[in-house]
């Protein structure tokens, strides 16, 4: 079989992207382009006020304002978005529907599950006249699909019987290859991809026993895989994952070996930063200190935290830095921005020791602990308690939780589900560490403790029988990575927003490919065994 244009796709598409010294520099920004973007962000800012105060209509006016010159901005949008919802409920508690229904249908641009909202669709059945209403009324009365009713897994169940789910069965695999087929000669690579893997879904043998698709599917991961680098400046990427899928597009096409091992290299590169400026790591944050207060503890302050401590005031400079500079990572990947300077400053307290730690705090054989409190919808405590004779405190105890509280502000007053929190903090911790977590994975589906993803996905907290925490943080980790990696991480906190207020099951085909959350394990399973297999070796 012939597959034209393989090692241009690869090398060349891949070095575009990783050498931005070819591309040419932009021109300084006219007075036009600068009053335009102070027009918006100064909209941005009075409608945030604006709803801070519940002044809807208001936010709704002034942002509504500047929608022309706002390209897309996901940022704006969302506070559009809210806006809206607020305006249209005040308008259905005023009586004033017509006014309502207009808005409701500028709100569905921007959300269609707003159509699930009765509060804001006020039960009205003139949104049948809409095409997307319509096609939600057909979907309601269709017969539900079912996903699996599970629990934590018992010692009674299979292992075997884990991962199968009702699916297309031998005899649709030949259908779906012959459809990848025709999207691969069209070049609908991502297309063709999606296709190839419902195909080995359905059955593996039959695709491995075709070296031509085999092939095809080998070229698809490959060119996925130059995606996601070329789009390392918008969202940085999970580059273990790209190297998993180099090697299981290897492990199904050989002879993609040699335009492989150049990916391989480029991934395996030093990173360059996605960061601006205003969110470097590397950048030096001032921190101010005081004098120690009644309590014992000598004060520093950083730009968002206020650190208690006993040790030198370079140790908590140390500090500082490593918490300001985790905190602006995890809202550029997850957020796309720095992130405006809390009001609410996290409180960060470094203990001496162990002992000191568990006196202080009641928590016995922890690295760390945060600490964060909700009232009427809005954050009222952050806190965080690390001990400093824990090697990895400044590595991977801060990081971790410094992420705990920068989601805890970043979604409406709603705390993110455990799973979400847990798996988004790991992953800011060294890639080694994330790497025990992933290995762990296979152990606990031997031991049948693995949760079908619906349970973990509706899962409140953590576990209640410690013997499944390790298992609850393996599948976090895994799942976390996974979603991000389908389109990037900006992309699946977006999930998260609809999840809290939709439920993860409906948010789950509007922002990705899945249909389910049976739909959902399928691909995922693939994912995490599969290119676990890959990367291990192992037959």
């Amino acid at each position: 079989m012939t597959i034209p244009g393989l090692l241009a796709l690869v090398c060349a598409s891949a070095f575009v992207a990783a050498d931005p010294a070819g591309a040419p520099a932009a021109n300084d920004p006219t007075d036009k382009t600068v009053t335009t973007v102070l027009a918006v962000q100064s909209a941005l800012q009075e409608g945030r006020e604006h709803l801070l105060h519940g002044e809807h209509r208001a936010a709704v006016s002034v942002l509504e304002s500047q929608l022309p010159c706002i390209n897309g901005n996901k940022v704006y949008l969302k506070a559009l978005e809210d806006a809206y919802r607020g305006y249209i409920k005040e308008l259905r508690l005023a009586k004033q529907d017509a006014d309502a229904q207009r808005y409701l249908q500028r709100l569905l641009y921007l959300d269609k599950g707003a159509l699930l909202d009765r509060s804001l669709t006020g039960g009205s059945a003139t949104l049948e006249a809409s095409p997307v209403a319509a096609a939600a009324r057909i979907a309601a009365q269709a017969p539900p699909r079912t996903s699996p009713v599970v629990r934590a897994k018992s010692q009674d169940d299979r292992p075997e019987a884990r991962h199968i789910q009702s699916g297309p069965g031998r005899e649709d695999a030949s259908g779906l290859l012959a459809r990848a087929q025709r999207e691969f000669e069209d070049k609908r690579y991502p297309e063709a991809r999606r296709l190839y893997e419902q195909a080995y879904l359905a059955d593996e043998q039959t695709l491995r026993g075709c070296q031509d698709h085999r092939d095809r599917f080998g070229y698809c991961k490959l060119a996925w895989v130059v995606e996601q680098v070329n789009q390392a400046a918008q969202h940085e990427p999970s580059w273990p994952e790209l190297e998993k899928e180099v090697k299981a597009a290897v492990d199904l096409a050989p002879r993609l070996d040699d335009p492989a091992k150049k990916l391989l290299a480029r991934i395996r590169d030093p990173h360059p930063s996605t960061l601006t400026s205003a969110g470097r790591s590397d950048s030096v944050i001032a921190v101010r200190h005081s004098e120690r207060n009644a309590q014992g503890w000598y004060v520093a302050e950083s730009p968002n935290f206020r650190i208690y401590h006993k040790q030198s005031p370079e140790a908590a400079e140390q500090a500082a830095q490593v918490a300001e500079g985790a905190r602006a990572r995890v809202q550029q990947k997850w957020f796309g921005d720095a992130g405006e300077v809390w009001d609410l400053k996290c409180d960060l307290y470094l203990h001496p020791r162990a002992e000191d730690y568990s006196r202080e705090t009641g928590k016995y054989n922890s690295p760390g602990h945060s600490t964060m409190r909700v009232e009427n919808g809005r954050l009222v405590v952050r806190r965080i308690d690390v001990h400093c004779d824990d090697p990895n405190m400044l590595v991977a105890v801060l990081p971790h939780e410094t992420t705990h509280v920068v989601l805890a502000g970043a979604f409406g007053g709603q705390l993110v589900p455990r799973w979400a929190d847990e798996g988004l903090a790991v992953l800011t911790e060294p890639r080694e560490k994330v790497q025990r977590h992933l290995d762990n994975l296979a152990r606990c589906r031997q031991n049948n403790e693995l949760f079908h993803l619906k349970d973990l996905l509706l899962l409140p907290d953590y576990p209640e029988n410690p013997r499944y925490i390790g298992a609850f943080y393996a599948e976090s980790v895994s799942l976390v990575e996974f979603l991000s990696s389908q389109k990037g991480p900006q992309e699946f906190t977006l999930f998260l927003h609809d999840a809290l207020r939709y439920g993860p099951e409906k948010a789950l085909p509007r922002h990705y490919n899945f249909q389910d959350f049976n739909d959902l394990e399928q691909h995922w399973f693939q994912s995490a065994f599969n290119n676990q297999r890959a990367s291990t070796g192992t037959p």
